[in-house]
C-alpha cells in the first residue's frame, strides 16, 4: 500500500534540456520514479494559448541563456524547475509514494532504469497544471549504455555488472554517485550521450597515469573499476571516492578571504606539483580551474574531473585540452588563491 503523506515530497532535478527559442523538458526524480515535465511553445488545443504561464517561463529561460552569464542561467533554471517541482505534488503523491522498506538501498540498474512519467505544464483559465502525456501508461525507460572503444579484455580493472553496485549518495543526479561495489566504497561516474565523451577521456587519462607506475603519491581519483554487462558496453567508471572537508570541499567554494594564507600557499604548491607531475607522465588534466579541486579531511588539495574542456574565465578555448591551458589555469588559480 502506498504511504502518503501530508507533507512536501522531496524531488530533485535530473535535468533541464532547453535552448533558445525550443521547448523544454525538466527532469524529476521522486523517490526513483522519473518525471519529465514539457515546457511547450505551442500550447494544446483548448487549453490557454496567449501568455501561457508556460511561455512566459521560456521566455525567461531563453532571456537567461542568450545573457550568457552562468549565475542568472543558473537562478533562473532553478528557479522553473522549483516552480516545476511545487505542481508535480499532487503527481508526485499519486505515483511515488513510498512503498515498503524506505530505507532499503538501491542498486544501480534500479536508478538508471526508474518508472518514467511524461507530464506537461498547461495553463487553463490563468492557473498552471500539470497533465499527463502519452497516455496512462507507465515508461520503462532502459539505459542502454555506450559501446566503448576499449574492450574487457584490454581494461584491467574489475568490471561490475549495475546490479551488483549499491547506491549509497546521489552527488549530482543519477550521474555522480557514491556507490558500494566488490566490498569497496567509490565515486561513480555515468556516461549518457552528454557525458560520454568527457567520461572516456577520464577514463583514457586515468588508465595512463596507471600504467606510468609512479614511485610517488599523486592526489587525483584512481580509476578503481568500470561498469556494465558483455564484453564491450560500458556504463560509467568506477574512481576513488574522496571525502571532501565539510567546512572547504571543492576550492572555488570558499571563501578564500576566510583562509589562513598558509593554508592557500600549501593548496597552490600541492596544486603545482600534481599538475607538473601530470605533464611529466603526458597528460593534460583540461578544464583547468578552482572547481575542479577538492580539498580533503586531511585539509590537502586534489586535482578532480579529466573530462577535459575549458571554462569561461579560466582558460581559454583555443588552449583547451593543451599543456598551456593546463599553466593559463594554474595561473588563475594561484590569483584566486591570492
Amino acid at each position: 500500500m502506498s504511504a502518503r503523506s501530508n507533507f512536501p515530497m522531496i524531488s530533485t532535478t535530473e535535468e533541464v534540456n532547453c535552448g533558445v527559442g525550443s521547448d523544454c523538458e525538466i527532469t524529476l526524480i521522486c523517490n526513483n520514479r522519473r518525471f519529465i515535465v514539457l515546457l511547450s511553445r505551442c500550447p494544446l488545443p483548448y487549453f490557454d494559448r496567449p501568455n501561457s504561464i508556460e511561455c512566459n517561463y521560456l521566455k525567461r529561460l531563453d532571456d537567461a541563456l542568450e545573457s550568457k552569464d552562468p549565475l542568472e542561467v543558473d537562478t533562473t533554471i532553478e528557479e522553473v524547475s522549483g516552480f516545476v517541482a511545487t505542481l508535480c505534488q499532487p503527481v508526485f503523491q499519486e505515483f511515488a509514494s513510498i512503498i515498503g522498506d524506505e530505507s532499503r538501498v538501491l542498486d544501480l540498474d534500479s536508478c538508471l532504469n526508474p518508472e518514467t512519467y511524461k507530464l506537461q505544464l498547461i495553463t487553463v483559465d490563468g492557473k498552471p497544471e500539470v497533465i499527463r502525456r502519452n497516455g496512462n501508461g507507465i515508461i520503462h525507460s532502459t539505459f542502454s549504455g555506450l559501446h566503448a572503444r576499449t574492450t574487457a579484455a584490454t581494461l584491467n580493472v574489475p568490471k561490475f555488472p549495475p546490479k551488483q553496485v549499491k547506491v549509497l549518495e546521489k552527488y549530482k543526479g543519477t550521474s555522480i554517485m557514491k556507490v558500494s561495489a566488490g566490498g569497496r566504497v567509490m565515486c561513480c561516474k555515468v556516461a549518457d550521450n552528454r557525458t560520454h565523451l568527457a567520461i572516456d577521456r577520464e577514463f583514457r587519462c586515468l588508465q595512463q597515469i596507471s600504467a606510468a607506475s609512479l614511485d610517488f603519491p599523486l592526489r587525483i581519483p584512481k580509476l578503481c573499476g568500470v561498469i556494465g554487462s558483455g564484453n564491450e558496453n560500458f556504463l560509467g567508471i568506477l574512481i576513488t571516492n574522496i571525502t571532501p572537508n565539510p567546512e572547504t570541499p571543492r576550492l572555488g567554494l570558499i571563501d578564500i578571504n576566510a583562509v589562513a594564507i598558509p593554508r592557500r600557499k600549501k593548496w597552490a604548491s600541492q596544486i603545482e606539483d600534481i599538475i607538473e607531475k601530470l605533464h611529466h607522465v603526458g597528460v593534460v588534466w583540461g578544464d583547468a580551474k578552482a572547481d575542479n579541486i577538492l580539498i580533503d579531511t586531511n585539509d590537502d588539495a586534489w586535482v578532480i574531473d579529466f573530462g577535459g574542456g575549458w571554462t569561461e574565465h579560466w582558460v581559454h578555448p583555443e588552449l583547451a585540452d593543451s599543456v598551456r591551458g593546463d599553466l593559463q589555469g594554474l595561473k588563475g588559480i594561484f590569483h584566486f588563491l591570492g
